[in-house]
């Protein structure tokens, strides 16, 4: 018997990471040896968490498969994604190296300087992959490609591949802070994915290339279905075959864009697994970025369906959902 779109799950495969925020921070140049700031909290971090964390709060039904460490930061980020109602029966443990961790110093405009440590993500095989595809799982999001070095050069693909017979769609997002070191470990994973989700920066450092519809066709050319450039308070450009479509966000004053891109993805993959056009899918997803920007942390606060649709209406886009 066929499962409706709400009885579909998504698998993550990808990063989660302990954030550390502290804001509003003043600009280096007044920087004193001690001083006060208005906030310092800990929070989930890393694509693929981050994503977890936003499907479930838009009522997805959302598998976390990455690896943490057995220590606080590990405890921190489980107890979060299990708060939020996120399956992490397929992520692992591990006790010979640390959960990642980041420190975010956000300024009064919103923008934010990441410092970050190595963790025992970047040690993820393909042991640490499931068996078996979820009997429910209705797409695959690949949270933090080059993020997950050992797993891409040995794993990755012939896992993809089982997906792909599934009939499963396949979502890619980008690690930003590894993008540069070129596009050859990923090179054969291309025709695996069906909707790579770069931003515009991650989108030049990965092919050289400074046009977009450039890059995207170069991508394209190379295996993968479509590309869905993240644009920040841009919005979003939809690349296919032989289309190109700009997708407006709604205009906020962001406190803290950390996650933005998290948010977007999680958002548009929810309305796809709802049968929705990819345009009205994009739409919605940049609508949920914008929000996720009022916030701070990268996935601290629950994003619903009904705040997206009111922030559609509030900003006068008209969409018309099935």
């Amino acid at each position: 018997m066929a499962r409706s779109a709400a009885d579909r799950s998504v698998l993550c495969i990808g990063i989660g990471v302990l954030d550390i925020t502290g804001m509003p921070i003043p600009e280096p140049g007044v920087w004193k040896e001690k001083q006060r700031i208005g906030s310092i909290s800990l929070q989930v971090g890393g694509d693929g968490a981050n994503q977890c964390m936003h499907l479930a709060s838009l009522g997805v039904k959302t598998y976390f498969c990455g690896v943490l460490g057995r220590d606080t930061g590990g405890d921190t980020v489980r107890a979060s994604l299990e708060g939020r109602g996120v399956d992490i029966t397929l992520s692992g443990i591990r006790g010979d190296a640390a959960t990642g961790t980041a420190l975010l110093l956000i300024n009064a405009k919103g923008e934010r300087r990441i410092f970050s440590a190595a963790g025992v993500h970047s040690m993820m095989t393909k042991e640490d992959l499931p068996k078996d595809i979820p009997e429910d799982c209705g797409a695959v999001t690949i949270g933090s490609l080059f993020g997950m070095p050992l797993l891409e050069e040995d794993g990755l693909y012939e896992f993809l591949e089982k997906v792909r017979k599934r009939g499963i769609p396949v979502f890619a997002d980008l690690d930003s802070g590894h993008v540069k070191a070129g596009t050859k470990r990923i090179e054969r994973l291309y025709p695996m994915i069906d909707y790579l989700l770069p931003s515009d920066y991650d989108l030049r450092n990965l092919t050289g290339i400074e046009s977009k519809e450039e890059a995207a066709g170069w991508l394209m050319s190379r295996g993968v279905g479509q590309v869905v450039v993240k644009c920040g308070p841009d919005g979003c450009e939809i690349y296919g075959k032989e289309s190109m479509e700009k997708i407006p966000a709604p205009h906020v004053t962001p406190v803290d864009t950390t996650g933005a891109g998290d948010c977007m993805c999680a958002a548009l993959i929810s309305r796809l697994l709802a049968g929705e056009s990819l345009e009205v899918a994009c739409r919605y997803g940049c609508a949920a970025g914008s929000l996720n920007t009022l916030y701070a942390g990268a996935s601290s606060h629950v994003i619903t369906d009904a705040d997206v649709r009111a922030l559609l209406a509030k900003s006068s886009q008209e969409i018309r959902f099935s």
